[in-house]
């Protein structure tokens, strides 16, 4: 009866408290990014997409320091001009990202921005301010709105360069078809542009057809948008995800690679979702160094009376030949029949662990994954292990799990042996949303009874809310994360901080009987500081050197540092 109340699939082994995974803290994940670069180049920090990318030993993060952590400067978006613009394009929902001496992020008002980072002056922005803003006439949510992904830097013929994704009115038929641009990190200047890669065709809305015909013209425009992806840089090409606006309609997820020298699109790279349509990536790229890892999106839904799939990668993780993008495996636990829209959005990240190289992502609907990177040959992936454990691939007719469109959507942060992600936990099956507001640290390495490290209920925040939490960061065992309402909040690992007491691994089972009940207890970690800002964080804190960078959804910018 208990397993059916604590929405398990078995019982668990009654373990004593310890803390597990980390032990000594040492050396962050890094992959294809310099050793001892103490910046925040890319999102996530790196192209491995770990979001802890930096070297212990660098910057101000000691818990005395960040104890007195403040708001240092602050920049404002300009007030809109076009009074058409729906207000929620005058924030930020991208991240900033960090090179050099110079900030660097894109506004929802279609205009990209390069700051002195110990100062927030702004050096440059790009449109000038008398040309149009990178903006789309088909807008639906902030993905639409403007530059909603962070952006990457790389060398281009010699010079340095900031890279990223917007829409453009100046090409196509002008209606926001999304491209890649390369700017001059000093001037703006643009070094090139992309080849169009995400094209709008035309403006019917399918959710307000009122016919047939009006319904079956939606089906023949095209609707495509970079979005959330941020621009990958690998090598000798930029990588960057498709998806769509919204849905409407559903568009086939695609993976683009331009040349770095000159932005034009590398013709021997092709990579499709699903046809006839479905899987779109909402989320950026990540990379071994060689090989591209993504996460796709739905198929059912956008799926018209009497279309047949004809091929399948949707609500997938999959890894991808970095030269061709032939699939080199997939993950795809959830089968059509129980596709309610529970996107993989969260992206992937690549982890080098004690165990192997790993890649590890949370679904939509909550269940996280590890993958073994190896081998890399085409077919089904090697699975390391799925949390909470219930077992898959779920099966056509399983009624007992929710595959819907619910909020596990941000990445997750990654070092050593050591995932923190937005996950369901093991209510999954009696209350998943209440795990909205709550991080869980897992250990990437250890058997399924040692799995969870410790449980985070972040403060500041409305148990069960849609995006309560923005994208976590870490440095040295410490973890950042921004709330819905408006909080930077520092919380401390149990490696390096005593935690502040003990919890049962199960949220829904009170401390005291836990062990009755076959769970244990886990550490619950130290909190080291809030700090209040102005607007929700939908982004993710850019750590680097000695200060940390947040942006917000209502148009701010912020740069903090101990007092």
């Amino acid at each position: 009866m208990w397993i059916f109340e604590f929405g398990l699939s078995r019982p668990r082994r009654n373990l004593p408290p310890r803390q597990t995974g980390l032990g000594l803290l040492l050396v962050a994940v890094l992959i294809s990014c310099p050793a001892a670069q103490a910046q925040w180049a890319a999102y996530r920090g790196d192209t491995a997409r770990t979001g802890a990318p930096t070297p212990v030993g660098e910057g101000i993060y000691t818990t005395t320091q960040l104890e007195n952590l403040r708001v240092d400067k602050q920049w404002q978006l300009p007030p809109l001009t076009d009074a058409t613009a729906p207000p929620s394009s005058r924030g930020f929902w991208s991240s900033p990202i960090v090179h050099g001496n110079r900030l660097f992020i894109g506004g929802g008002n279609g205009v990209f921005y390069a700051f002195d980072r110990y100062t927030l002056n702004e050096l440059w922005q790009y449109p000038r301010s008398e040309q149009p803003p990178l903006t789309s006439q088909f807008t639906c949510n902030p993905s639409s709105f403007g530059i909603a992904a962070s952006a990457g830097i790389a060398n281009v013929r010699g010079r340095d360069a900031v890279i990223f994704g917007a829409p453009d009115r100046s090409v196509g038929a002008g209606l926001g078809d999304g491209r890649l641009f390369a700017l001059d990190i000093e001037t703006g200047e643009p070094i090139w542009k992309s080849d169009i890669l995400a094209p709008i065709t035309g403006l019917t809305n399918l959710y307000e057809a009122a016919t047939e015909q009006e319904q079956a013209k939606a089906f023949e425009e095209t609707h495509q948008q970079i979005g959330y992806s941020a621009p990958l840089v690998v090598n000798d090409k930029v990588y960057v995800g498709i998806a769509n606006h919204c849905d409407n309609p559903i568009q086939p997820g695609l993976v683009k690679a331009v040349r770095l020298s000159d932005g034009g699109l590398e013709s021997a790279f092709s990579f499709h979702s699903a046809s006839p349509r479905g899987g779109g990536i909402w989320s950026s790229l990540a990379s071994d160094g060689t090989d591209i890892y993504a996460t796709t999106g739905n198929i059912r839904s956008g799926l018209r009376p009497g279309d047949q799939i004809v091929t399948n990668h949707a609500l997938a993780l999959l890894r991808l030949d970095g030269q061709t993008g032939n699939l080199r495996w997939k993950l795809q636990p959830v089968p059509v029949e129980l596709d309610d829209d529970p996107d993989w959005a969260a992206g992937a990240t690549v982890a080098n662990s004690s165990c192997g190289r790993l890649a590890l992502s949370t679904m939509k609907d909550g269940w996280t994954y590890a993958v073994r990177a190896e081998p890399a040959s085409q077919g089904g992936a090697d699975v390391a292990w799925q949390y909470p454990p219930t077992g898959f691939p779920f099966g056509p007719t399983d009624n007992w799990t929710e595959h819907g469109d619910t909020r596990f959507l941000r990445p997750g942060l990654s070092w050593n042996d050591t995932f923190v992600t937005l996950a369901g936990g093991l209510n999954i099956n009696v209350d998943k949303t209440s795990n909205y507001a709550r991080l869980h640290s897992l250990n990437v390495c250890s058997s399924p009874e040692q799995r969870l490290r410790w449980i985070f209920d972040v403060p500041r925040t409305t148990p069960g809310e849609n995006y309560s939490l923005g994208v976590p960061s870490g440095r040295a065992g410490f973890i950042f994360v921004g709330t819905r309402s408006g909080w930077l909040v520092v919380f401390a690992d149990p490696s390096i901080e005593p935690p502040s007491g003990y919890r049962c691994e199960h949220p829904d089972v009170e401390t005291p009987i836990c062990t009755q009940f076959g769970f244990r207890l886990i550490p619950d970690p130290q909190i080291v500081t809030e700090v209040q800002l102005n607007g929700a964080v939908s982004g993710e804190p850019a750590l680097a050197a000695d200060r940390v960078y947040v942006a917000t959804t209502a148009g701010y910018l912020y740069a903090l540092r101990p007092d």
